[in-house]
């Protein structure tokens, strides 16, 4: 399957349009599901009850209906995978390694996905809970073209399921994206609504640092992860690779389910969300929720 220019554009013009119409959510009703990470000194802090997390939804706090960790959940991973003409050769064979180990880390209730992306995105494999077609999908990429980025993890997001499993897109990229038609702030806001985590895993660095009225607007990476309460690792060689996708799934595991209906935050639009785990370690989760 590859998403062409139309689809890619159609997809933009989805995402602007998705900023001014929100998907329908009703503050008091829908119950917002969050995968929380809770670490110090980088390792996971386990044995956290709902008792623990403080969530407050536009300053207003909530109370925490129930908290699940994430390891005794299914996980649906959807890799957007480089593979560029700079990622060829080595580059491209510790990759093909890394999916592979991530792949064979899988349980057997997890599913996952593969797009790869060079000039253009492709969906060599959709969601499965098959892994020979993923695995012999990565034994068959080759390196050329161009970079991107965006316009991938878009088709990542867009291959989320439907339905109560936890969903991550894995990115790994070498470059600075050459080729979207989204733009970067078009790709977090659609990140921002779909609420799936994004962990990003870049070669070389998260891409320039730039300023906006004397303001840091963070590379692409950066940001993406932030919005969704990801991470984002960086690699000094390609043979990192391996270690940092199965650190990947393995954060994924380590996170906590949580869950609130909100109250007392009437209003559409984007409610910015504060989570704290009473202090037991740092708290990443995605930076809020929409309602129409």
């Amino acid at each position: 399957m590859t998403y062409g220019a139309a689809a890619l554009a159609i997809a933009a013009a989805a995402v602007t349009a998705a900023s001014a119409q929100p998907p329908t959510f009703k503050s008091g009703v829908s119950l917002v599901r969050l995968d929380v990470s809770v670490t110090h000194n980088r390792q996971p802090v386990r044995g956290l009850t709902a008792r623990d997390f403080k969530i407050l939804d536009r300053g207003v706090a909530q109370r925490v209906e129930s908290v699940t960790l994430g390891d005794e959940l299914p996980v649906s991973v959807m890799m957007a995978l480089d593979i560029s003409g700079s990622v060829d050769g080595v580059r491209l064979n510790h990759l093909i390694e890394a999916g592979r180990g991530l792949v064979n880390a899988l349980r057997p209730a997890d599913r996952a996905a593969l797009v790869t992306f060079s000039s253009e995105v492709r969906v060599p494999v959709p969601l499965t809970s098959e892994r020979p077609p993923i695995l012999s999908a990565l034994g068959d990429l080759k390196g050329r073209g161009a970079t991107a980025v965006r316009d991938a993890v878009w088709a990542a997001l867009n291959l989320r399921p439907d339905d109560d499993t936890r969903s991550m897109v894995l990115v790994f990229t070498d470059g600075l994206d050459t080729a979207s038609w989204l733009s970067a702030s078009q790709l977090v806001t659609g990140a921002q609504r779909l609420g799936v985590v994004i962990h990003a895993i870049a070669l070389g660095g998260g891409g320039p640092v730039t300023f906006v009225r004397g303001e840091r607007q963070p590379p692409l990476l950066e940001a993406l992860t932030d919005a969704a309460g990801g991470r984002q690792w960086s690699a000094t060689s390609s043979r990192d690779l391996r270690e940092l996708f199965t650190r990947a799934i393995d954060e994924m595991r380590a996170r906590y389910l949580v869950t609130f209906y909100p109250r007392g935050t009437p209003g559409a639009g984007w409610h910015e969300l504060k989570v704290d785990a009473s202090g037991r370690g740092e708290v990443r989760t995605r930076a809020g929720y929409f309602v129409d």
